[in-house]
């Protein structure tokens, strides 16, 4: 006998499994080769902080049935995390990240894949745990309970914190890439043509 899933969580896993293919996809990219853009580099990090601020929405709604209103200081926890990620990530990416020219005219870019593939497993663990707390359906509906264990309510926490360094990741990412472009184009003839030639593209 199977059971079978209801509108709510085949609603929901369809959401999952298009992220999941989204950020899977991104990270390929990032791992290949993919046009320098400051837009897009931003932008994936500001879709990731809304998914992250709908999940932690999450947490604080529970947190706040178990503590009341001081539920609220983990935005601050929350907003510490993250930025001391992305503090810690930023040299680092602007050491690894290589440029190269593109035969059609734009500049492309590209880093190691454990960089991005970060992003995709952290996300994966968050909605893991949110998933086997509340089930799938909480992901649509969020119809969440008021009130969990202790236990079940740090867990979800610490998944968030996994989460929201991902996101710290992504804007230190960002800023690792904007900072290695500035120093490849510094490094450019005034004639536009590089000074010396990154390694190939696979």
């Amino acid at each position: 006998m199977t059971a079978s899933l209801s509108n709510a969580d085949t609603t929901a896993l369809l959401v999952i499994v298009l992220l999941v293919l989204f950020m899977a996809r991104r990270t390929y990219r990032l791992s290949q080769g993919t046009p320098y853009s400051s837009v897009r580099i931003f932008g994936y990090g500001a879709y990731s902080t809304v998914l992250f601020a709908v999940l932690a929405a999450t947490t604080i709604y529970v947190a706040v049935g178990a503590w009341g209103t001081i539920a609220f200081g983990l935005v601050a926890v929350y907003a510490a995390v993250g930025i001391a990620v992305g503090a810690v990530v930023i040299p680092r990416v602007r050491r690894v990240v290589q440029f190269e020219p593109h035969p059609d005219g734009r500049l492309y870019y590209r880093l190691p894949v454990i960089i991005p593939a970060l992003s995709l497993v952290l996300f994966v663990v968050r909605v893991g745990v949110e998933i086997g707390l509340f089930g799938l359906a909480s992901i649509a509906t969020f119809s969440l309970p008021t009130s969990v264990s202790p236990g079940a309510l740090y867990l979800l926490i610490g998944a968030d914190l996994l989460f929201v360094g991902s996101v710290g990741l992504l804007y230190g990412r960002a800023l690792g890439v904007r900072a290695g472009y500035a120093e490849f184009v510094a490094h450019r003839t005034p004639a536009g043509a590089p000074s010396a030639t990154p390694p190939p593209l696979p």
